[in-house]
C-alpha cells in the first residue's frame, strides 16, 4: 500500500503537476468507499493554489504541510484517511510546491485565511477537521484561532507556535539556528540557490530519525519544488514572518481553544514537553509522542500518524 500511494499521489508531480489534472485511484484500498485524488488549482484572491482533493464522507480533514516539503508529504496517510471514509483536501501553500509565489503575505494568520477561503472554494466547509505539521501546524492553529466555530478538531505536529511558551527559549537554543538563518534578508537565497536539493537532503536526515523514508523519489520530488523561480524566497518568507505571528498568537492565546487538540511530536523531535506547550493555547489537549520519528512525522512513521489522527478525528459519515 505505501509504494501505490506513493506513485499514486506522485502522479501530479511526475506528470507536470499544475499544467494538467492527475487522477490517482487507489484499486488496491480496503474500502469500496474510496474516492479518486485529483489536483487541481483554485484562484484565492488571485494566488493560484494547488491541492489534492478526494471527496469521501461528510467529515472533512484538511492537511497541512510545512518548510522543507509540500502536499506530497501526506503520500501515505492521506490515501489511509480517504480509505477510512473521509473527504480530505491537502494543498500546497502560499508560495510553496506548485502554488503561486507572491511577494507577501506569510503571516500565518494570513495564510489561514487563504485556506479558509480554498475549503469555500471547493465546498468544503464550513466545518472542518485540520492537521498541521510545521509551518502548516502554525497556519493550523491561526485558522482554529480564528474561526473557531468552523474547526472540529485541530492536529498540530511537532512545531513550536511563535510566541507561545517557551518559544523565547526554543528560538535562541542551538537545534533552531535555521530560523535565524532563514530569516535573514537575500542571504541564505544566495548561498543554497543551486543547491536546493543538497540542502533539503541534508535537512531531512539531520532533523530525522527514520530517514530511510526519504527515498530518491522524494528527494527527487523535494528538490525539483525548492527549485522552482521563487522558491526558496517564498519559503523564507515563513520565517521572516515570525514577528508579525508572535503578535498574533499571544493575542489569539488569551482565549484557549475549546475544540480538542491533538499535539503529535516525535520523540527526536519536540518529544514529551510538546503537549505543555499547546497547552498554552488550548483547554482540551492529547499528547502523542511518536517512537521511531523525529521532526518528519508523516513521512517517517505514516502509520502511528494515521492511527493517532483516526483515534483522534470523529467518525465519518
Amino acid at each position: 500500500m505505501r509504494r501505490f500511494a506513493a506513485v499514486a499521489l506522485g502522479l501530479w508531480v511526475l506528470t507536470g503537476g499544475s499544467h494538467c489534472m492527475a487522477e490517482a485511484v487507489l484499486a488496491d484500498s480496503p474500502s469500496a468507499r474510496t474516492n479518486s485524488i485529483v489536483d487541481g488549482k483554485s484562484s484565492v484572491d488571485g494566488v493560484s493554489y494547488h491541492y489534492l482533493l478526494a471527496r469521501g464522507g461528510s467529515k472533512t480533514v484538511v492537511l497541512l504541510h510545512g518548510w522543507g516539503t509540500t502536499s506530497y508529504m501526506w503520500r501515505y496517510v492521506m490515501p489511509d484517511l480517504v480509505a477510512r471514509g473521509y473527504t480530505v483536501l491537502a494543498p500546497d501553500l502560499r508560495g510553496l510546491g506548485d502554488t503561486a509565489k507572491p511577494a507577501a503575505g506569510y503571516e500565518k494568520a494570513a495564510i489561514a485565511q487563504d485556506i479558509r477561503k480554498l475549503v469555500d472554494n471547493l465546498g468544503l466547509g464550513p466545518t472542518i477537521n485540520l492537521a498541521g505539521h510545521d509551518m502548516g501546524g502554525m497556519v493550523a492553529y491561526a485558522y482554529a484561532a480564528q474561526h473557531p466555530a468552523e474547526v472540529e478538531t485541530l492536529a498540530i505536529l511537532d512545531v513550536p507556535l511563535p510566541g507561545i511558551e517557551p518559544w523565547d527559549e526554543w528560538v535562541q537554543g542551538p537545534r533552531t539556528w535555521h530560523f535565524r538563518f532563514h530569516a535573514l534578508r537575500d542571504v541564505p537565497e544566495m548561498l543554497i540557490a543551486g543547491r536546493e536539493l543538497e540542502y533539503l537532503k541534508w535537512f531531512h536526515n539531520v532533523e530525522g530519525v527514520n530517514s530511510r523514508a526519504f527515498d530518491n523519489e522524494a528527494d527527487e520530488i523535494y528538490g525539483r519544488s525548492y527549485s522552482q523561480p521563487g522558491a526558496l524566497r517564498a519559503g523564507f518568507e515563513y520565517y521572516r514572518a515570525f514577528p508579525e505571528d508572535v503578535v498574533a498568537n499571544r493575542t489569539f492565546a488569551q482565549r484557549k481553544l475549546k475544540m480538542p487538540v491533538l499535539a503529535m511530536s516525535g520523540v527526536g523531535g519536540l518529544g514529551a514537553v510538546y503537549g505543555d506547550h499547546i497547552g498554552h493555547v488550548a483547554r482540551n489537549v492529547r499528547s502523542v509522542v511518536v517512537e521511531g520519528a523525529g521532526h518528519w512525522i508523516p513521512e517517517e512513521q505514516p502509520a502511528a500518524v494515521t492511527t493517532a489522527l483516526t483515534a483522534f478525528l470523529p467518525p465519518p459519515k
